[in-house]
């Protein structure tokens, strides 16, 4: 695929209503290809929301990852991405005739292609979508037991702080005054303590479920063009 070619948008067909179980195609504009692959996903910031749907625009964001993650990596020569491309120029919602005039024009630009280089070419792709969704999710996971630990520490040390605390209560009667301060004080921050933290896990978890939906709609739209080569080439 040529560098111009590399910019080609597999947003529309990734972006596939999987809950309503159709297989329609949702016209949207596709974003400029950044490389958006390569950064952290729990570190960076939260994509802005409409109200109303928090994790789509999630969802949305990891799909274009993806997106970009499967152009840098796109096979030498005519394969499943360009197989792909060709296909949905073609018609939105392709019958078995599409799929065969593709492969047919396909086979001139490359005498060797076969449906099984084409479904060889569309498990790369798959493997590629698992193997980076799996790496991301295992991040969230990694970073939400650290901010565990983190918690359970600093609440162990408030703990702790509050107990020292009232037993200088009980033995210094000269300073209890100053000493009940202290533990008001540290009490508030221990009741706090949930409330501080809970925000950051949430997010976590918001991103964590956006990645395996995003995902699945990858995926599903993956294992339709593949059926399709399946039951119309093969």
């Amino acid at each position: 695929m040529s560098e111009k070619d590399k910019g080609f948008s597999f947003r529309q067909l990734f972006f596939r209503d999987i809950e309503s179980g159709t297989q329609e195609k949702q016209v949207r504009k596709a974003e400029p290809a950044v490389n958006k692959s390569q950064e952290d996903y729990f570190s960076g910031k939260t994509p802005q929301a409409p109200v109303g749907a928090p994790d789509q625009t999630l969802v949305d964001d990891f799909v274009q990852r993806l997106q970009n993650l499967i152009n840098q990596n796109n096979q030498p020569g005519f394969d499943f991405l360009e197989f792909t491309e060709s296909l949905f120029e073609e018609k939105q919602n392709p019958s078995p005739e599409v799929y065969k005039t593709v492969f047919r024009i396909a086979q001139k630009i490359d005498k060797s292609l076969t449906p099984a280089k084409l479904l060889d070419s569309a498990m790369f792709y798959k493997d590629l979508v698992q193997r980076t969704a799996e790496t991301e999710i295992n991040k969230g996971v990694s970073k939400k037991q650290g901010l565990q630990s983190e918690k359970d520490n600093e609440k162990t040390n408030l703990d702790n702080g509050l107990k020292d605390t009232r037993a200088k209560i009980q033995q210094l009667t000269r300073q209890i005054q100053d000493l009940q301060n202290q533990e008001l004080s540290l009490t508030n921050q221990l009741q706090a303590i949930d409330q501080k933290y809970d925000s950051r896990f949430i997010d976590i978890d918001r991103k964590v479920n956006a990645i395996r939906s995003a995902k699945e709609q990858v995926m599903v739209s993956i294992v339709d063009i593949e059926a399709g080569i399946k039951s119309n080439l093969s």
